[in-house]
């Protein structure tokens, strides 16, 4: 059954979208004929699902994270249960609550799980994958065989394992091909039928035959823990002796050369476990048939009330039991259904109700930032977070980054500060690189950071920071890791928009690999009046250093109850800076008044100290129609627009001059 979503007709110069989420059929979803038939260009192929982007290259730097002693060693698999519900579509949506992630620092494998007795292959949608790859994640299609109580049988077995003349299996060019074409990275092969001896040889054989074509591209395959070599259904939770022969098997039965067939890139563990033995055992017996213990995903099931105590109140017990101590892990971790943040009213009810973004986002960052969501402190009581045991990866290593906070929704749209849609909308394409960590300050209980979903800068969300300043007192926010070598004509930009004239201040915090102690920081002068304001900030005294984490200052000179500023951009880059007096953004170049008693009129109020010579405003009607266009005047600074002969309603205004500037606003025609 098709679950469509019409998307409302989008303004702006003539931009119009439609979308869908397809969550049981092609081209997300295949049974198995529609796989042996696929083709790029057939019926159930679609370029909607062809990621464009590549994946990024990660770094970890450790003398930039909180815990210098942590070791990049336990990876995380993570897999939200029923992606297919939550993310299969191409185009944008007109459904804010969709399902939405921003903490990819942490996590290594994003895997599409989901599938029927019928809907054998699931299909990662390009936005997602995009988003993935921005931050080095690899996305992996998930092939699912059912339980026989679910449907599984072994003819549907036999089906997929079908081979040609020469004993080869038809279906793995076709899935090396659709990964090459989608351009995502690895299958997850999920085998949960039991079935007879002869058969299990088989599906042995293809994911052996199939691991090999997939790592000659430099992608993986996943396997995972439930089906045995006689055929039956028998979890092991843990790597042993009975399912360590699907990721490296002595197949030659010649002790001299020891395990020297590879199966698989990887395996997934089943998580019927409760003590320390089995991860421990599963770090041995990958040493005995000499794989890494970190190629072994021990499983946890998040989903409450299931198999594993939930995070918040058992988390620092499984993960410490997945540790030989503080720094030392067993094995990678592996996360079943954490989607239970989305979709489980213990933790938030945003899968029924938009406004609940707030929970659903605290949520997240409770899971990977502890109790008190802030991956830079640990935790006295409560989850302490993933970030506790795994360091936070970055991609940003090179010139220029730029980031709007955007993360992939919104309640709203808007360009340069501008409102231009109260539409919802989901698009995981549109997600920028979001803080590595989400969100770090020097101490709790002052300030908070939020996303905003009711003010921003380009797209639907900025970094809202809130709460108390105290007098004379710093907080700090560090945001992001980076490793960009600076030039003579580096630059970093802000736009921030704060509402006060008071004595706060606020400051850009950097520091440099060759010296990551020294705490570098730069005044950014307040914006003269409320509203969207850019800063820049010339690097050029830092030419040839590294820049290795950016972050902010907050402090005042007085107690500040009530503080707010939305951070709406940031860019390293070495173009043109912003200026660094009253550079003044969709601001009040130009402002616009409805002048009392007069309905047909609406005042253009220029500021000629910002803005010279002739305007150009072009006026377009909220579907994205051009209405009328004129020129002002350069010695005009009050220009009069005529509105009698314009139906009621609300209008988008553009503004440009021959230069540089341009200001898009909504007016309303009474």
């Amino acid at each position: 059954m098709h679950k469509f979503i019409t998307l409302l007709f989008f303004v702006a110069f003539n931009f119009s979208v439609s979308a869908q989420i397809i969550n049981d059929q092609a081209p997300y979803v295949l049974t198995i004929a529609e796989l042996k038939n696929w083709t790029e260009n057939g019926a159930t192929a679609d370029p909607l699902l062809i990621a464009t982007e590549p994946l990024a290259e990660r770094f970890i730097n450790t003398d930039t994270q909180f815990n210098p002693n942590l070791p990049n060693d336990m990876g995380i698999a993570y897999l939200p249960d029923g992606m297919n519900n939550f993310a299969n579509y191409g185009e944008e949506q007109s459904q804010f609550n969709l399902y939405n992630f921003t903490n990819w620092s942490y996590i290594d494998k994003l895997v599409w799980f989901g599938g029927t007795a019928s809907q054998t292959v699931q299909l990662p949608s390009a936005p997602w994958t995009n988003a993935a790859h921005k931050n080095g994640v690899k996305v992996f299609g998930n092939v699912f065989f059912a339980p026989n109580v679910f449907g599984g049988s072994t003819a549907t077995m036999l089906d997929f394992l079908e081979q040609d003349g020469n004993g080869d299996f038809v279906v793995i060019p076709i899935m090396v091909n659709m990964m090459q074409y989608y351009n995502f990275d690895g299958w997850f092969i999920n085998e949960e039928t039991s079935t007879n001896g002869s058969t299990a040889q088989l599906m042995y054989e293809f994911l052996r035959d199939l691991t090999t074509a997939v790592e000659a591209l430099d992608k993986e395959v996943m396997w995972y823990d439930a089906m045995l070599l006689s055929g039956s259904v028998g979890w092991q939770n843990r790597l042993n002796a009975g399912n360590s022969v699907f990721v490296q098997n002595d197949e030659d039965g010649n002790s001299g050369n020891g395990f020297e067939q590879r199966v698989s890139s990887n395996i997934f563990i089943n998580f019927f476990w409760s003590n320390s033995a089995f991860p421990s055992s599963s770090r041995d017996r990958a040493n005995t048939i000499g794989r890494s213990a970190f190629e072994v995903f021990t499983g946890v099931d998040v989903w409450p009330g299931r198999n594993q105590a939930p995070f918040q109140t058992g988390g620092n017990n499984w993960m410490g039991l997945l540790h030989e101590n503080a720094t030392t892990p067993y094995t990678s971790l592996g996360l079943f259904a954490p989607n239970c943040i989305y979709n489980n009213s213990l933790y938030s009810n945003f899968n029924n109700d938009p406004s609940d973004y707030v929970d659903f986002y605290s949520e997240e960052r409770h899971m990977f930032a502890g109790a008190d969501r802030n991956p830079g402190l640990e935790d006295a009581t409560g989850f302490k977070g993933y970030a506790n045991w795994i360091p936070a990866a970055s991609t940003i290593t090179a010139i220029p980054f730029e980031t709007n906070f955007n993360t992939g929704h919104g309640l709203k749209k808007f360009t340069d500060g501008v409102e231009t849609s109260a539409t919802p909308w989901h698009n995981m394409n549109d997600q920028d690189i979001l803080p590595n960590w989400q969100f770090a300050f020097s101490e709790n209980n002052t300030v908070s950071a939020s996303w905003d979903f009711d003010d921003a800068y380009n797209g639907g969300s900025s970094l809202k920071i809130e709460g108390t300043l105290n007098v004379g007192e710093n907080n700090d926010l560090l945001l992001y890791k980076t490793k960009l070598l600076l030039t003579a004509d580096s630059k970093i930009d802000i736009v921030f928009n704060y509402s006060q004239i008071d004595n706060t201040r606020l400051r850009i915090l950097l520091t440099f690999a060759d010296n990551p102690t020294e705490t570098v920081q730069y005044w950014i002068n307040p914006g003269a009046a409320p509203g969207w304001f850019g800063r820049s900030i010339i690097l050029q005294e830092h030419a040839g250093r590294e820049l290795a984490t950016i972050g902010l200052r907050f402090a005042s000179a007085e107690t500040i109850n009530n503080y707010k500023i939305n951070i709406g951009n940031f860019k390293v880059h070495d173009g043109i800076g912003l200026g660094v007096e009253d550079n003044i953004l969709a601001n009040n170049a130009v402002v616009v008044t409805y002048p009392s008693g007069k309905p047909d009129l609406i005042n253009l109020h220029i500021d000629r100290n910002h803005l010279s010579g002739v305007l150009d405003y072009e006026l377009y009607s909220i579907d994205g129609k051009l209405v009328t266009r004129n020129k002002i005047g350069s010695s005009k600074t009050t220009y009069a627009l005529q509105t009698g002969s314009f139906s009621k309603g609300i209008y988008l205004l553009t503004i440009k001059n021959s230069g540089s500037f341009s200001k898009t606003v909504r007016v309303r025609v009474k």
